[in-house]
């Protein structure tokens, strides 16, 4: 995790997360959040993007309900409640992997500007992906574009709104309160709404 580093924000970001994808309601809010994800591009994946991007538009409306959550209860919007006991189970099935994002501008020709459209250094994993099996310009001369034109922006601007609707609907799970992890939620934050766009053109 990007926060593996810091043992304190590690832990509470385990916890919090973890009872995201134990709660009842978790599949439901993120069905909510990938249907509000309206398709704007007649990009038509060959099959090999598709699959290839599949696991990743299944796991982001999750991922995107969690980041919320934790910036949520970061900011007050959701109070604080008491942690729960510590345990280090298994990870649940299916967690999201994207957290492994790591700074990688120059290891391929699109991922400079992949990095100015979302603002960071940091190459979302599903685009380094589709990179590492060739597919990456393909994709991205499709649905780059549209992500740094305005009307790319406000979509996702309204993603972003949507998602933290939904993650105020699970004031119960809100405990994290490490101030010095909002630099890394502040990159999610950016660029998972992104990532979900570009998820759903390619594997709708």
């Amino acid at each position: 995790m990007a926060l593996a580093s810091d043992s304190e924000a590690l832990v509470q970001a385990w916890l919090q997360p973890r009872a995201l994808y134990e709660h009842p309601r978790r599949e439901e809010l993120a069905g909510r959040l990938s249907a509000s994800v309206r398709d704007a591009l007649s990009y038509l994946p060959s099959q090999e993007v598709r699959i290839a991007v599949l696991p990743f538009a299944g796991e982001l409306p999750s991922l995107l309900l969690l980041v919320s959550s934790l910036v949520a209860t970061l900011d007050g919007a959701l109070p604080r409640r008491r942690p729960p006991p510590l345990a280090l189970p298994e990870l649940p099935q299916g967690t999201p992997t994207s957290l492994s994002e790591a700074p990688d501008s120059g290891e391929h020709p699109l991922f400079a500007e992949i990095g100015a459209v979302y603002g960071s250094e940091r190459v979302p994993s599903v685009l380094r992906s589709l990179a590492r099996r060739g597919l990456l310009e393909e994709a991205w001369s499709s649905i780059g574009p549209y992500l740094s034109s305005p009307a790319g922006r406000a979509h996702a601007d309204r993603l972003a709104r949507a998602r933290l609707a939904l993650a105020l609907e699970l004031p119960e799970i809100a405990f994290f309160s490490v101030e010095r992890a909002r630099p890394v939620l502040a990159q999610f934050r950016r660029a998972l709404p992104l990532n979900l766009i570009f998820a759903r053109a390619c594997a709708p």
